[in-house]
């Protein structure tokens, strides 16, 4: 059940108040929306924004891409901070006004306290940029530093990956830290539990890797069970978060974000390839050779209280393992395949069969599952079983089709399909699906997927029509009327797929 608008504005009503007890000049702006609701929130909302000193830097930004790009997307983020700088008389009467642009989409949020948590987040995303700008303006060095830039009074953020994930890290350890400041000591095990199950789960659009905020989970139980009376001194909330946030942060270098990459990212591809959270523990722990990863699946594990399976290795494609192990699972798949085909193909008319598992294929394809593919070693195999003249020479036949299709699947490189899952998967986790527009964008843009291209457009076109014969004769009348490149010897060039 989604969160409504009026609690999605009251929240961040008492975040912006929050902040801005601590940083008087610094006001947050939450542009409050569904999704594909954003520029119109945004426009509804000129008049308040205009009243802000900096409002009018805001609203006519002049890189218009830009701010369409913003406008157009539904993810809740902070933008940047609008600036007014009024120097004054001689230094005196200075006036200076800050405008964090955020933007929340309510629409995506489960729980208020889901909510609640990334509101926090996201504040902090404008906290530590404001901090960055003033320091800046304070330092004698004027020239701008590399991780923001400022053009027509807006200070946007221009940060690495790394520093990103970083970031994310510490405004993560800043939301906790407020309300367990506050006395809501449960926000950070619901935190440490989101971050976690969304990591081991398929959730569109959140990107685990981006977030690593379980590196940190034993040290912040730490300061928060036995050390946080020290920073409860400051009877200010958020001046005692920003402190816990910047010492904890500090603590947790480029080392400690790539140990996370190496193990979320696979959780990532297995959860939106199906499987449930203990497989995915089990397969980091027991089919990893990453120390670092067997260590953080054991830590959490033990934090969500999920016990993985025992898993000597999986009969898919397993992003923990080397390319070697899925190489040779491929390999094995496509052998125990032909093996079927010889016990269950017995005369021209079971060409059908191989059609069958074709269309299979690539529908399993189309969900991110690429173990075992082989539509460019079984489309001419069954060409050749299709045109055998008569049984009498069928099995002389069959022979050469079965040798060709060992061929054939000898040049279907696993790491070109490694590659390829990759690519569906990213795709998979930003929109949920997979489009077939979505696979043929990929393969239609690298030589490197050329034959897959070709077999993947014959394979739907006997899927449509429902007739092997018809599709194939339409593509080469088609192709002898130069309308299209796609012939049969596409997919039985021993070259067509390139390792």
């Amino acid at each position: 059940m989604s969160v409504d608008y009026k609690s999605a504005k009251h929240i961040c009503n008492v975040v912006r108040r929050q902040v801005q007890s601590c940083y008087p000049d610094l006001y947050l702006h939450f542009t409050i929306h569904e999704d594909n609701g954003r520029e119109k929130a945004f426009i509804e909302d000129s008049a308040e924004i205009n009243e802000h000193p900096a409002g009018k830097y805001a609203l006519n930004y002049p890189d218009i891409d830009a701010t369409r790009k913003i406008l157009g997307k539904n993810q809740t983020r902070f933008a940047s901070i609008a600036r007014f700088n009024n120097p004054g008389f001689l230094g005196a009467f200075q006036n200076n006004a800050y405008l964090g642009l955020c933007f929340l989409n309510y629409s995506r949020f489960d729980s208020i306290d889901s909510l609640k948590n990334h509101t926090l987040h996201i504040a902090w995303h404008a906290i530590a940029l404001y901090k960055e700008y003033i320091n800046h303006r304070k330092s004698k060095d004027k020239k701008t530093p590399d991780s923001f830039t400022d053009n027509h009074n807006i200070i946007i953020p221009k940060l690495t990956n790394h520093q990103i994930f970083h970031r994310n890290l510490m405004g993560d350890i800043f939301s906790a830290s407020v309300q367990t400041l506050q006395g809501k000591e449960e926000a950070f095990e619901l935190l440490s539990k989101q971050r976690i199950t969304d990591t081991l789960t398929p959730k569109m659009g959140f990107r685990a890797e981006e977030f690593p905020f379980p590196m940190c989970i034993d040290t912040l139980e730490y300061v928060f069970k036995d050390n946080i009376n020290q920073y409860k001194k400051n009877k200010k909330t958020i001046q005692s978060a920003i402190k816990i946030t910047e010492d904890i942060g500090s603590t947790h270098t480029s080392t400690s974000i790539e140990q996370w990459h190496s193990f979320s990212l696979p959780s990532q591809q297995l959860a939106w390839l199906g499987y449930d959270i203990e497989t995915i523990l089990g397969a980091a722990l027991y089919t990893s050779d990453n120390t670092y990863v067997q260590s953080i699946a054991d830590m959490i594990s033990e934090n969500i209280s999920k016990k993985p399976k025992i898993i000597a290795n999986l009969q898919d494609y397993n992003p923990y393992t080397n390319q070697e192990v899925n190489s040779r699972l491929h390999k094995k798949l496509c052998k125990e395949l032909l093996e079927t085909l010889q016990r269950n193909i017995a005369n021209p008319e079971n060409y059908n069969l191989i059609i069958d598992i074709i269309n299979k294929q690539n529908l399993s394809l189309k969900e991110g599952k690429i173990m075992g593919w082989c539509v460019p070693a079984l489309i001419p195999m069954a060409d050749m079983i299709k045109k055998c003249p008569n049984d009498d020479i069928f099995e002389s036949i069959f022979k050469d089709a079965l040798a060709r299709y060992e061929e054939e699947v000898d040049n279907i490189k696993w790491e070109t399909l490694g590659v390829l899952s990759k690519h569906l998967f990213h795709i998979k986790r930003d929109n949920g699906y997979i489009s077939w527009d979505n696979v043929l964008d990929i393969v239609s843009e690298n030589d490197e997927f050329s034959s897959i291209h070709c077999g993947i457009m014959l394979a739907r076109k006997l899927e449509s029509e429902g007739k092997y014969e018809e599709a194939h004769s339409s593509i080469n009348s088609n192709h002898d009327n130069n309308e299209t490149d796609i012939n049969i010897t596409d997919f039985i060039s021993p070259n067509a797929i390139k390792s």
